[in-house]
């Protein structure tokens, strides 16, 4: 069984993750090349064709070049930021508070969705026959999460277990990172998980491609909401590209860009955030006793 360990071992081999980048090779960011980070949340190809939106638009917006940068995994474009090789990402939650932490990511923008702020919720989901129906009767089952650094794919689900009773590293029979949602949802339906973690609305969007009927599924526990993700951008960027950046981020909405459609879903616009805004997740951090100085 694979145990839940201080995600200080997220850094290592990061220089074996297989970044992918949209354009160019990585290299340090060059003037008049503004690169994006994504975290891979879904299947990477879907999330590659989503970000090209944002990133056209954001290019017209500012003037400036614009290009994406995905990697295979969350910790690839925490490392690229730390490394300089990326000006501005969009972080998962947990995400977030590593980056922050790690690579001097500042937070400037965060989602306003409709129907639930600027909350998430995280979803345990098995299959619609399971005899698994509560958070409790996950004892002795296989259990699918995201990665290490996803906040409703593993921080939130392993602490609502702590709280129920189950310990993650004991109690379950086989723990395996998937690496996205989608997998999450994909390893559930064909039986090679018995239940996994998945955030709210990457777990509807799934079901909206129809790649699996809804009715094959069912949701066996929802957390308390928790702070979503965050649009940051390098401390040390110049204060004149942080106030573009800010101001292309700030004039998008779901009303007044319908060629963001397919990015936003049910994003309605981008709010302005703070650091502090993300506390509440550090002191669930603490909770679970997850040092990130290592």
């Amino acid at each position: 069984m694979k145990t839940f360990t201080s995600l200080g071992k997220l850094f290592l081999g990061v220089l074996l993750a297989g970044l992918i980048v949209t354009g160019t090779s990585v290299t340090a960011s060059a003037e008049k090349v503004l690169r994006i980070g994504a975290t891979p949340g879904e299947n990477i190809e879907v999330t590659r064709e989503r970000y090209q939106h944002i990133i056209d638009y954001i290019q017209k917006h500012t003037g400036i070049q614009t290009e994406l940068f995905l990697a295979t995994d969350y910790t690839g474009v925490i490392e690229a930021m730390r490394a300089g090789k990326i000006d501005v990402a969009s972080f998962g939650p947990l995400s977030y508070v590593l980056a922050s932490d790690k690579a001097g990511a500042e937070a400037f923008a965060k989602e306003y969705r409709k129907g639930a702020g600027s909350m998430y919720t995280g979803y345990i989901i098995t299959r619609a026959d399971s005899d698994i129906n509560d958070i409790k009767d996950l004892k002795g089952h296989s259990f699918g999460f995201v990665d290490p650094a996803s906040t409703g794919g593993n921080l939130i689900p392993r602490m609502n277990m702590l709280k129920n009773g189950v310990d993650p590293d004991k109690d379950l029979t086989e723990t395996t990172y998937l690496g996205s949602h989608d997998q999450v949802a994909l390893a559930v339906a064909h039986k090679r998980v018995d239940a996994g973690a998945v955030m709210n609305f990457n777990f509807e969007a799934f079901l909206d491609r129809g790649t699996v009927p809804a009715d094959q599924f069912k949701i066996i526990h929802k957390s308390d909401p928790f702070p979503g993700s965050a649009w940051c951008y390098r401390k040390d960027l110049p204060e004149d590209l942080k106030q573009k950046v800010r101001d292309a981020m700030f004039s998008i909405s779901l009303d007044t860009c319908p060629e963001l459609k397919d990015f936003l879903r049910k994003i309605e616009k981008y709010q302005p955030a703070t650091d502090a805004d993300w506390d509440s997740l550090r002191e669930t951090v603490h909770i679970l006793n997850i040092d990130l100085t290592k």
